[in-house]
């Protein structure tokens, strides 16, 4: 499956897409906001087959289309009738590449599987993608004490949510953006 934007695509993510995502979570400046990352790439192989078998994850890599390159990663999970999760979003790209690869998510979520709600929940340390939210029109849900454990800490998780209506006017603000910059 592969869900197109206009300066990177979503490609479902496979098993040869292990080591790219090995070597992109054990990176220190991006780790300190994650889950433990994996000990090794055997174990980050077992974990993708555990969630490309998973009916409530989908698991996408982000693609530059101008040079067909892996820059990121994205997911939707704990997927039900009328919500998700969106996560695992980590991504070496600019800016534009960044946002596409969440509208193109989201506008999935919404359109394809006709979600009433998808969510966010980012440790509250991790301020760039903090930022990101409240400059967003995602609405700010709540924080979650000590919600994240990475390398034995405690860490409050922040909850931002989109329902369609607050997506499209993100959409909209892209938009803009994208033709202003271009």
């Amino acid at each position: 499956m592969k869900i197109s934007g206009k300066f990177v695509l979503l490609k479902k993510m496979n098993l040869s897409d292990a080591d790219f995502i090995y070597n992109l979570r054990k990176k220190k400046d991006i780790s300190l906001y994650l889950h433990n990352p994996p000990k090794s790439l055997s174990f980050q192989k077992k974990w993708m087959i555990n969630n490309i078998k998973d009916k409530k994850t989908l698991d996408f890599m982000i693609i530059k289309k101008s040079n067909n390159r892996k820059i990121g990663t994205i997911a939707l999970n704990k997927i039900t009738k009328s919500n998700a999760e969106w996560g695992r979003w980590i991504s070496k790209g600019n800016i534009v590449e960044n946002i596409e690869s969440v509208i193109i998510l989201l506008d999935y979520g919404f359109n394809n599987l006709r979600l009433r709600n998808i969510y966010s929940l980012t440790n509250n340390m991790n301020t760039r993608v903090v930022n990101f939210h409240k400059n967003t029109t995602a609405l700010f849900k709540k924080t979650r004490k000590s919600f994240f454990l990475i390398n034995n800490k405690r860490f409050d998780a922040v909850e931002y949510s989109f329902n369609k209506k607050r997506f499209n006017l993100f959409k909209k603000k892209f938009k803009v953006m994208t033709e202003s910059i271009l």
